[in-house]
């Protein structure tokens, strides 16, 4: 396309930067919309069609660069392009074919790929690692977070402006986590795949990219950037599947790479599960120095995942015999807990049982009768769906709900479900015939908890930082008040109907009453926002995860009775058995069971292929099931 040439009355062409295999980028002048007399440096992606013949492999391009275009207008970081609202835009000149186009901002500085060139492939050091790495990881936390992941992090897609800035581009490749991909991820058919030798992760290589695929990919340009060589310069160990390019990093301490191998895990289940778990496993390399012993193992395959706090000891009840990774107690945490010569715990031997399919996408929420029967289950396919738990048949799919579905509870009669969704709108629906009863508009934002009162007169729901009150009788909001000063993620009501537990991810859990919404007192976590709240059945006892941890709270005392640390990843769910006894907890794609006598982990249950969403008891027997991000639910017995 000719200098000068305009398009929209409002791009003219400067100069071209450069064209691939996918299209043309042009640096162009923005006039604005109304022509105005300044202009602003911006840059024009044209998608080029002339080497795609066939009409489907067309339409999956311009599918992925609406796809990025979509993706760039809907995300706000200093660390991503800008692009306007109608910055995406066909445009034809006189009867010559339509083009796609895209105008996003101007990044000044370089890809680190040049950059790295212009230095004679010199590594960088430490201090520029950590301070690079924290930046990638806060867009990175931005992206996921808006349940996207980018599926191409590699040098040349790394922006360095002259600030010192990072900056992630090119997000054509970038996928939506609720999709089920052009077929679905299990079975013989893959999704799409996208290839970037040394860079691209097993299970992208697969089709099947998960969001642990961008911590890999990270891992991978880490490496390059740390020894000034391509990543597929070094061998790669055939024991573990470990890259072996260390000894090309002397630089570094030991701590720092091991973090990097914790990032490249060749199974996706035993790297970071999220964004901010790296961050805490930084900040821990950075406040230790070049002496933190955290991540520094090298001979014998890395923990599930490194410990984040060096002075908390993990206990647990499948190994007495102390770990060489171990280190001193903190006397107020895990190293309170009394050692235990108990007789065998009746969860200690948990079994794998069964399992559900017939969610197209994760599932999110389950929720299970008072008369053990019936399963609810949610997930981000937008549909809920009934089991009868004791056969595992599929009753009914209830698909009224525009978006995914977020949060599940059943009142204690066991006659009536309400559904919460990211469509801002909460379901009542009649458990027994699957009719809906009311549509509650959550109006303001996705609805993230939703929680029966013990009378089930009443239900209670959090959306952004507002909690509301229903009146189940009539569907309507009765009452509304604040609650944290970020999202609210979870909440819970206490046995007996008078206490209400709010999570947000500020870190704290503020105590309410039930029905007023006064705030009695609060309580700040050790590390994170929570995620997860759960009532012991007598309500004695309250559990909060945030990040790796969970905190047990004595609610009589108002004081914290056990700190236990997750080793399987980020907690997303909670729940108390029938009983009281025992607690399980979802970190990563496993499930622990913790005795909550002594604090022990009693084991931990594995099966799932990614990240865990919601583990819940019957409330009758002994029945444990789990919800994850492979699609499936698993059901556990002793």
């Amino acid at each position: 396309m000719e200098s000068g040439t305009v398009l929209q009355d409002r791009y003219q062409i400067v100069r071209s930067l450069g064209k691939g295999g996918f299209g043309q980028t042009f640096e162009v002048k923005d006039k604005g919309p109304s022509g105005g007399r300044t202009s602003k440096a911006k840059v024009l992606k044209i998608l080029t069609l002339d080497r795609f013949q066939e009409s489907k492999n067309r339409q999956k391009v311009v599918a992925l660069f609406q796809r990025e275009a979509e993706v760039l207008i809907r995300l706000n970081h200093p660390g991503i392009p800008k692009v306007e609202p109608d910055g995406y835009f066909t445009w034809a000149r006189q009867e010559q074919e339509l083009l796609h186009c895209l105008v996003m901002e101007k990044i000044e500085g370089q890809n680190l790929r040049s950059w790295l060139r212009s230095r004679a492939d010199q590594p960088i050091l430490q201090d520029q690692a950590i301070l690079w790495l924290k930046q990638l990881l806060d867009i990175l936390n931005q992206l996921h977070h808006q349940e996207l992941f980018h599926r191409d992090i590699k040098p040349p897609n790394i922006m360095l402006r002259p600030d010192g800035q990072m900056v992630l581009v090119d997000f054509g490749a970038v996928r939506e986590i609720t999709e089920t991909y052009l077929q679905r991820q299990k079975g013989d058919e893959t999704g799409t795949v996208i290839v970037s030798a040394g860079y691209t992760p097993p299970e992208q290589a697969e089709g099947r990219a998960v969001l642990q695929s961008d911590f890999f990919a990270l891992g991978r340009t880490f490496v390059h950037l740390l020894t000034g060589q391509h990543p597929t310069n070094f061998d790669t160990d055939p024991r573990t599947g470990r890259l072996n390019w260390r000894d090309s990093a002397p630089q570094i301490s030991k701590a720092l790479a091991g973090l990097v191998d914790y990032l490249m895990e060749p199974f996706p289940g035993r790297r970071p599960q999220t964004a901010e778990e790296v961050m805490r496993c930084l900040a821990e390399v950075t406040a230790n120095g070049s002496e933190s012993t955290a991540f520094a193992s090298s001979g014998s395959p890395p923990p599930q995942r490194p410990p984040l706090n060096r002075s908390a000891q993990s206990v647990d009840s499948r190994d007495s015999t102390p770990s060489r990774r171990s280190t001193p107690s903190r006397p107020n945490a895990i190293a309170s807990f009394l050692p235990t010569l108990a007789l065998l715990h009746p969860w200690q031997n948990a079994q794998f049982r069964r399992s559900l399919l017939g969610h197209l996408g994760s599932v999110r929420a389950l929720a299970v009768s008072p008369d053990g029967e019936i399963l609810a289950s949610g997930g981000y396919d937008r549909t809920v769906k009934l089991w009868n738990l004791n056969t595992g048949e599929q009753l009914q799919t209830l698909s009224d709900h525009r978006e995914r579905v977020t949060s599940l509870t059943i009142s204690s009669d066991g006659k009536l479900l309400a559904s919460g969704s990211h469509d801002r709108t909460i379901k009542l629906w009649n458990l027994a015939t699957g009719d809906l009863i009311h549509t509650l508009d959550g109006r303001f934002g996705p609805i993230h908890s939703v929680a029966f009162d013990p009378k089930g007169q009443t239900l209670l729901s959090s959306s952004g930082t507002e909690i509301k009150l229903w009146a189940v009788l009539t569907g309507r909001s009765v009452a509304a008040f604040a609650g944290g000063s970020e999202s609210i993620r979870s909440i819970a009501i206490s046995p007996d109907g008078r206490l209400l537990a709010v999570g947000s991810l500020d870190g704290t859990v503020e105590f309410r009453h039930a029905q007023t919404g006064k705030l009695l007192h609060s309580r700040s976590a050790q590390v994170g926002g929570i995620v997860s709240l759960a009532f012991s059945p007598d309500g004695q006892l309250l559990a909060s995860s945030s990040g790796t941890s969970i905190e047990i709270w004595g609610l009589r005392l108002g004081k914290r009775l056990h700190l236990l640390p997750s080793q399987s990843g980020e907690i997303a769910s909670v729940a108390f058995s029938p009983d009281g006894q025992t607690l399980a907890s979802s970190g990563g794609p496993a499930i622990d069971l913790w005795n909550l006598q002594t604090g022990r982990r009693l084991s931990s249950l594995t099966g799932h292929t990614s990240l865990i969403r919601s583990v819940v008891f019957s409330p009758v027997g002994r029945t444990l099931i789990s919800g994850a991000q492979d699609k499936t639910i698993r059901i556990w017995q002793p």
